[in-house]
Formats: C-alpha cells, structure tokens, sequence
C-alpha cells in the first residue's frame, strides 16, 4: 500500500508543469460550465442536445487546433473525445428507451459500452502517467496468505463484473442449447434458467479467485466452512430450494392450476425456488407458502390437461314417485346447464332408503372448479322448480305439542295420552282450560277432607 501511494504522489507532480496544469484548468472550467448548462430544465429540443454536445465540442475544438499550432493539448482531446464518446452512448440508449423502454440493445449500452469507455479512459491515462506494467505490480494487502497486486485485483473486479451482467445471457443460450439436444419443454427451460445463471456466477467467481493467486486449498477449506454454517443455519430455506427444484421439474403443479388446500379451492398464482404465491377463491387472499410445507400438505390438485371438479347434489323425494322418474329429471336439469360439462355427463342415482324419503344424488363436473359452488346452488334452486312443476315432493319432518291431563279423567282422555293422534290445533285453548278447571276441583275437594 506504501507502494501506491508514493506512485499517486509522482502522479500528482506532473501538476507542477504549466503544459499539464493549465490544460486540467481548462478542463475543470468547461465541466463546471457544463453543469451550469445542464442544471437548467426549461430547454427546448434544440437547447438540450446543445447542453449535451457543449462538453465534448468545448474540448475537442481547442485541443485539435491548439495541437496544430504545436500547444501542448494532449490531454484536452482526449478527455473531449472520451467525453463525446460517453455522451454519443447516452443519447443513443435515450433514442432507443422512447420507442421500447425494454429494449435490450439499450441495456448493453449502458451496462457494457459505457463502463467499457471509462475503462478504457482510467487505463489510457494510467499508461500516459506512469507504466501499466509497473504499476501492476505493485502490491496493496493480502488475502488468505495471497498478496494482492493491483494487476490481479483489477482484472478479478471487471471479471466478475462481467460475469454478474453476461450471466442471465449466457445461461439462456446453455438452456437453449440443451433443449434442442434434448428436446425439453419450454416449461423446463425456464426453471432450468435461473439455475444455470447461478451455476455461472459461482463458478465464475471461483476461476477468477483461483486465477487471482488465492491458493486452491485454502479457498476449498474456507468454501466448505460457509457452506457447513450456511446449511446449519440455512436448512430451511436450502429445503425449500431443493423442494422447489423438484416441485419445477417434475411438473405435478403448474402456474394457473387449482389446488384444494384445507377443503379450500386455490389457484397458484407463481411458482418460485423459494416459495409458491397460491390465491385463495374465498377471500381473494394471497397465501406465500414455502415449497417444503407445500411438498409436505396433502392437497387435491387438478392438472392442466384435466382442470375440472366432479360434485354432488343430493335430494329427497316421496315414496310414492316413481325413482325412475326423479332420476331422469334430475339428470335433465344439470344437463340444461351451460357451465355444466357433457363429458363426463352428469349422473343421478337412488343412494338410500330414509325414513320419509328416498335420497337422490345427482353428480356433476364443471370446467372451473372454483365455479362448483355456483352451479350446485344454481342447481338447487332449478331442482326445486322442477320438482314443483312435476307435482314431486320433498318431505321434511314436522312437529307437534299435544297438551293432555293427568291423571286421565275419562275414556277419551286416557286414548289420548296413550295414542299419538292428530289433534287439531283449534282444540288447544279448550284442552287447556279443562285442565285448568279440573285441577282447581281437584284442589276444593282436597281442603274439604282436611
């Protein structure tokens, strides 16, 4: 690190020349102006491209025709023409963004050719100052028993810069190319995408420490101690991840598919490494549940090439109707329904003998299966009106209270209390009152004896 510095001090001693220390002036007045420029937002069209060309052609002007007359001008070209070439870059991602703000080619501009210009400013001056070569060498700490020279520290931070923004690039191309080898879904290809774009990053990272000086033992050593505490301390999220790897590849649930989650009808919205984002038909919640509990949590899942829900509406009619006829009324009704499927039809059957009743089921499927609470109440309701229209009765039970006396007081009232007739209701009121007044005689008769 001793060694830098007094490098960048001799840098700073080329400032004590007037060919240098002039031309830095001039160029630190032009920036300033330029700001000034800039910091003005009311411009036309024409006014902007003019605060954005004032730079680079306040630079480039002078320094070439001062470079004729043999003034020392070096310097001011230089940082006008890579000035101009920046601006040139940005106006050009501008123009791309307005017509598609995605656009990719405006990406790598700012992400590739950008970055790559200032490089290659921060080198050319570099070299005009002092030699790449010596200066590379110089070394500024040390890692793992490694010296870090300023060499290998610099080419391991553009590598692994370049890796982080190619990476995405280069892992779709891998895909590609092995879904036309092996002739993989589209589906699986784009599970398979974000998993090659981390394998490129981690190797990546890797070659460029190795290539670095770090020595391979002591990486390994050190990479195997992070990778024991990160699964100590990880494990859940590692599971999920390998649980979420398993659940992407092999294919049981897809994006758009329903899940019965806890007799709760769900549809899954994302499918992450991490986690899945299900959407819950009752309330129209968002349930984030971990792929390991996901993995682990019996559901009812309907696939994509058969997404629907068989249900169930179960009736009681009389005895006295005809069981062939209910059956084919009902089957009717839920094939007049428009959200009720044709195949597999719908299906009614005599499933018991009760008390009052013979009760019917009538099964059914529909396409969606968040729709089955609508069509089985909207079945219900037209059951019901064919039924009246067909004169078929539901039974249901009813309740009576029958009021009596005790002691019974005569032959009719003893059948009454031991029988389970039908009493009108009207007779209540006059039931009542000879209770009442039998138990008021019952009450002089016994003050009488005492």
């Amino acid at each position: 690190m001793r060694a830098l510095q007094l490098e960048i001090a001799g840098w700073l001693g080329y400032l004590d020349r007037w060919a240098v220390s002039w031309q830095f002036t001039f160029i630190l007045c032009i920036v300033i102006a330029t700001v000034c420029i800039r910091s003005n937002t009311h411009f036309s069209n024409s006014k902007q491209s003019f605060a954005i060309l004032f730079g680079p052609v306040a630079l480039l002007g002078p320094g070439l025709l001062l470079g004729l007359i043999n003034i020392p001008s070096r310097i001011i070209f230089q940082v006008g023409l890579f000035w101009a070439l920046i601006s040139f870059v940005n106006w050009l991602e501008s123009r791309l963004k307005i017509h598609n703000p995605k656009n990719q080619a405006a990406s790598w501009l700012g992400l590739i050719v950008r970055p790559a210009i200032l490089m290659g400013a921060i080198i050319y001056f570099v070299d005009r100052l002092s030699s790449l070569s010596t200066v590379g060498l110089i070394t500024i700490g040390s890692f793992l028993n490694t010296d870090l020279v300023i060499e290998g520290v610099f080419l391991f931070a553009v590598g692994l810069y370049l890796i982080l923004v190619t990476s995405r690039v280069l892992a779709a191309l891998a895909v590609y190319l092995m879904q036309f080898i092996l002739k993989t879904s589209d589906r699986n290809r784009k599970i398979l995408e974000p998993l090659f774009q981390y394998l490129i990053v981690a190797v990546g990272f890797i070659s460029l420490a190795l290539s670095a000086g770090v020595r391979g033992n002591t990486f390994l050593v050190i990479s195997g101690s992070i990778g024991v505490g990160l699964g100590l301390g990880l494990k859940d999220t590692i599971a999920n991840l390998f649980t979420g790897i398993w659940l992407l590849l092999e294919g049981l649930i897809k994006p758009g598919e329903i899940l019965m989650v806890e007799k709760e009808p769900c549809r899954v919205k994302s499918m992450g490494l991490r986690a899945t984002v299900l959407r819950r038909n009752r309330d129209e919640a968002e349930l984030l549940i971990p792929n390991q509990i996901l993995f682990a949590t019996q559901a009812e899942s309907f696939t994509a090439g058969e997404n629907y829900r068989r249900e169930s509406v179960v009736v009681g009619a009389a005895y006295h109707h005809d069981p062939q006829q209910v059956i084919a009324l009902l089957e009717q009704v839920a094939q007049s329904h428009k959200r009720v499927l044709t195949k597999p039809a719908a299906k009614a059957f005599a499933i018991d003998f009760a008390d009052s009743s013979i009760t019917y089921k009538l099964k059914f499927s529909v396409r969606n299966p968040l729709e089955a609470l609508d069509v089985g109440s909207e079945l219900r309701q037209r059951i019901w009106s064919a039924f009246e229209e067909n004169d078929i009765t539901i039974p249901f039970p009813q309740r009576q209270v029958y009021p009596m006396q005790w002691p019974p007081k005569d032959e009719n009232d003893f059948q009454l209390t031991g029988s389970r007739g039908v009493m009108p209701q009207r007779e209540q009121p006059e039931a009542t009152g000879r209770r009442e007044k039998s138990s008021g005689q019952d009450e002089s008769q016994r003050q009488q004896r005492q």
